[in-house]
């Protein structure tokens, strides 16, 4: 049986969340799908409470978000906003060639703490595009481990409660483990682990997707040696007929991000 690691840390995630760039996420997602059929079909997978896939379905989108852990999809359909949430694992997805657009964000391939399982998921991922579908995901880098939290103990008032943190790095295997506590409750330890860029390369190519880009989430500039997230935009098959496309909402992007 599979531990919900968000069980308790569901009611709070929004709030504790708050600071969290969303527009980014939901303008980029609004640029890709003008590059597909009008009829395309979404996921977001990792979907945590549904924000992005709310927005997508007020959007007009049709659009449905999946995530691992129970606790956060109810947390989600608290506010009856209209939205469609379903329990799965990254692992093992309930789609075959059924969706045009997946998105799988906030670092979410960095919680499959096994090289193994990174590449079963991208491969289901493959798997649940139709021939030409895009597949954009982010991961985050070791520099965004070391500057942010390795060996770091910080507490942030979030409103009507506060949350400690406290995190650990293993540089040998990868993993970090963060421990967040809210208020005086039980700690919950969240862990990822840092997958190099080269073997998400080369879990999409076994996959049979090839990038259209890999940027600096940041700036949606080639990566340097300090960018902390990674965006990647992959196609299931031939990336040419996206290229052109892609160059104008890279540029538009770009601006937005230097406003």
């Amino acid at each position: 049986m599979t531990t919900d690691s968000f069980a308790t840390l569901a009611r709070y995630y929004d709030r504790i969340m708050a600071h969290v760039d969303y527009d980014r996420w939901y303008l980029a997602a609004l640029a890709l799908g003008d590059m597909l059929p009008s009829t395309f079909r979404h996921a977001d997978l990792a979907c945590g409470t549904g924000t992005l896939v709310k927005r997508l379905h007020r959007a007009r989108w049709n659009t449905l978000g999946l995530d691992l852990s129970p606790a956060m999809i109810r947390m989600g359909q608290k506010d009856d906003l209209p939205w469609r949430g379903v329990v799965g694992d990254l692992r093992a997805l309930p789609f075959r060639r059924a969706l045009n657009l997946i998105t799988c964000l906030f670092d979410s391939i960095n919680f499959l703490l096994d090289e193994a399982d990174m590449e079963m998921a991208i491969q289901q991922c493959a798997d649940a595009l139709r021939p030409g579908g895009l597949f954009y995901f982010d991961f985050v880098t070791e520099e965004m481990v070391l500057r942010h939290f390795a060996d770091q103990h910080w507490t942030e008032n979030n409103g009507t409660f506060s949350s400690s943190w406290e995190s650990t790095y293993d540089r040998a295997t990868g993993i970090t483990e963060t421990a967040i506590r809210v208020n005086n409750g039980v700690a919950n330890t969240i862990r990822e682990r840092i997958h190099s860029r080269t073997s998400i390369e080369r879990a999409l190519a076994n996959a049979g997707m090839r990038p259209l880009a890999f940027l600096d989430a940041g700036t949606w500039k080639r990566p340097g040696r300090k960018t902390i997230r990674v965006d990647v935009i992959a196609v299931r098959g031939d990336p040419a007929p996206y290229t052109n496309s892609f160059r104008k909402i890279q540029t538009g992007i770009q601006a937005l991000l230097q406003s």
